[in-house]
Order: C-alpha cells, then sequence, then structure tokens
C-alpha cells in the first residue's frame, strides 16, 4: 500500500503576486488567532456534560438537545451570550478537576466579565430579535453567579457573604427584569413552554407547614413596618412552594427549580433588609439554607445550606435558637 500522502494547506489564492502574498499571510494569521483550544474544550464540555445545567427546566433535571442547541445558535447571534455559556462550562469544569481549579476558575472570571462588557455594550432595547438571547443570558449569568455565592468561604463570615449574596441578587434580578419586559414577544418564542411552565410553578398555591414557625414570626415581630412584613410574607411563600415541591414524589418538572429561583423572586425591599442584617430577614435566608441543603448532591450547591446556617446562627445567637429550630432540625437530619 502506498504512504498517504501528506495534507498541506493550499492558499486559495496565487502567492506569486506579492499583494495576493500579504493578503493570503494576513488572513492565516488572523485564522490562527481566532482557533483557541482552551474554548473549544469548554464547548465541548457544554455539549456533552449533562450536569453542567442541571438547575434549568427539564423532567429529569437535564437540559434538552433543543434547549441546547437554541443556546449556542443564540450565542453565535449575540456573543455576551455564547461567552456567558463558556465561562459556566469553566466554572462547572474548575469544580470536577480540583488539581486545575485555578486554571478554570480564571478562565471563567475572564469570559464571564467580558459576558457582561458585551452585554452592555450591545443592549440598546429589547425586541424580538434578541429577547431570547437576553433571557437566556440571565439565566445563565444567574446560574454562575449563584454558584460562586454560595461556593465562598471566608473567615470575614456573614459580613462578607451577605455583601456577596445581595450583589449577586441585584445583577440577576436587574438583567432578568430587563428581559422580562419583552414577555408578550418571549412568549410567542421558542422559550415560551419553559417560561409557562416556571410562572405556573411559581405561581402555586403553598401546601405544607414547615414554614409556619418564621411566618409567625413576621407576623408577630414589632421590629419590621407593613411594607417590610408584605415583602417577606412573599418570599416565605415561594419558600413553602419549594419545599412542597422538593418533598413531592409526583412532582412534575424539575423539583430542584426553587433553590436557583427564590433569590430572585423576593421584591428589593426583602433584599434590603438582608443587606441591612435585619434578624427577621437572616431567619427567612436560613430557611432559604434548609431548602439548598436538599440539593447537597447538585454541583453548584453542595453544603452551601450548612455553611449559610452556621454563619447565621453565629451571627444572630442563642435568642434567636427558637426561631432557627425548623431549619436546623431539617439540615442537621439530611446529614445523618
Amino acid at each position: 500500500m502506498p504512504p498517504l500522502p501528506r495534507l498541506i494547506a493550499a492558499p486559495l489564492i496565487n502567492p506569486d503576486s506579492t499583494g495576493n502574498a500579504s493578503v493570503c499571510s494576513q488572513h492565516v494569521q488572523t485564522f490562527e488567532e481566532d482557533i483557541n483550544l482552551k474554548h473549544m474544550e469548554l464547548l465541548v464540555h457544554l455539549a456533552t456534560d449533562k450536569e453542567l445545567l442541571i438547575l434549568t427546566h427539564g423532567a429529569k433535571n437535564e437540559v434538552s438537545s433543543p434547549e441546547l442547541a437554541l443556546g449556542l445558535k443564540k450565542g453565535l447571534e449575540s456573543p455576551y451570550l455564547m461567552y456567558q455559556l463558556l465561562a459556566f462550562s469553566a466554572r462547572h469544569l474548575a469544580f470536577l478537576r480540583p488539581e486545575h481549579s485555578a486554571s478554570y476558575l480564571h478562565q471563567a472570571v475572564t469570559l464571564q466579565t467580558r459576558a457582561v462588557s458585551l452585554f452592555n455594550a450591545a443592549w440598546t432595547e429589547i425586541d424580538q430579535t434578541n429577547c431570547v438571547a437576553i433571557l437566556l443570558f440571565s439565566s445563565i449569568l444567574g446560574h454562575h453567579l449563584l454558584t460562586d455565592t454560595l461556593a465562598k468561604r471566608t473567615p470575614d463570615g456573614i459580613d462578607e457573604f451577605m455583601t456577596n449574596y445581595v450583589q449577586f441578587v441585584e445583577m440577576h434580578r436587574g438583567i432578568h427584569t430587563i428581559a422580562m419586559t419583552a414577555k408578550t414577544q418571549l412568549m410567542q418564542s421558542e422559550l415560551e413552554p419553559i417560561i409557562s411552565w416556571s410562572a405556573s410553578f411559581t405561581s402555586r398555591s403553598p401546601r405544607g407547614n414547615d414554614c409556619q414557625r418564621v411566618s409567625e414570626l413576621v407576623v408577630q415581630t414589632e421590629s419590621l413596618g407593613p411594607e417590610d412584613k408584605k415583602a417577606c410574607q412573599r418570599v416565605i411563600r415561594f419558600l413553602q412552594v419549594g419545599f412542597d415541591a422538593v418533598f413531592s414524589e409526583e412532582e412534575q418538572g424539575n423539583r430542584y427549580h426553587m433553590l436557583c429561583t427564590w433569590p430572585m423572586l423576593g421584591p428589593p425591599d426583602f433584599t434590603a433588609l438582608l443587606a441591612a442584617r435585619k434578624p427577621e430577614a437572616l431567619v427567612i435566608l436560613a430557611y432559604y439554607a434548609a431548602l439548598l441543603q436538599h440539593g447537597k448532591h447538585l454541583w453548584q450547591i453542595g453544603d452551601a445550606g450548612v455553611y449559610m446556617l452556621m454563619i447565621i446562627s453565629d451571627f444572630l445567637g442563642l435568642e434567636w435558637d427558637y426561631w432557627l429550630e425548623y431549619p436546623r432540625r431539617s439540615i442537621l437530619q439530611s446529614l445523618q
């Protein structure tokens, strides 16, 4: 058998001409600069790993091929989305490969920074042409920011955690609010089934009594005004819907949906209470920690619920133990 011929990339332009040679050289240089194997690794991981976006909507907590294909397609049209997808892929690889975590985390930060910069530069108004890309960007960025926030462990305890948490909530809610101003157009897009399912999920009536004690706290406290109490009662209702879902064996769709959605559902008044370290708001956050603990097997969450309860308990002190009894008991039972 004769040896296989060596493949050589032959130029399409006649190199005999000095001008053409210059153009050809310029083209090759640009092509080489555009190819980045590190980014290709992130793209392959994004397309093949079933657990990367496990908190998104789906009957088996997985991203279906059509949804992923839509994200990649829109990412080509809107580079800020593609950069954010690659950033989250790098963040997941940092978790999977701790021996190389520093390198992947650097990629994740660099790509996310670029994504946000591109979004800020590209956005003028939202319409039918960009609403899907913006909502997808909001969702993936929110997952990424939540993952980073829950993963941080600092010696400053609750102060630095709450600063990071409030910053995450405000940024995610801001971009999501922008996206949902085009809800009419979104309901006519490929995302309609997901948006309808999510709206149906969050509009459910609470059934269980997991949040009964913290509800009593909000009703009887004298340190919160009417509007603040209303904000607290709203987020407590969403928490109970989340507990109902994780405890239900008949749950259709993603039973962990509230784990990533709850921070964004709270009104600005509640976020302000958290920023001010109001004890009642921190007790509510401890209940969110208990809800997170039900997703401890998910890579984005891990032991975040345990950590959050610990720093909240340390900050509030023994006088608030009665109000923290449910989240403490719930988390302890999950560790046995």
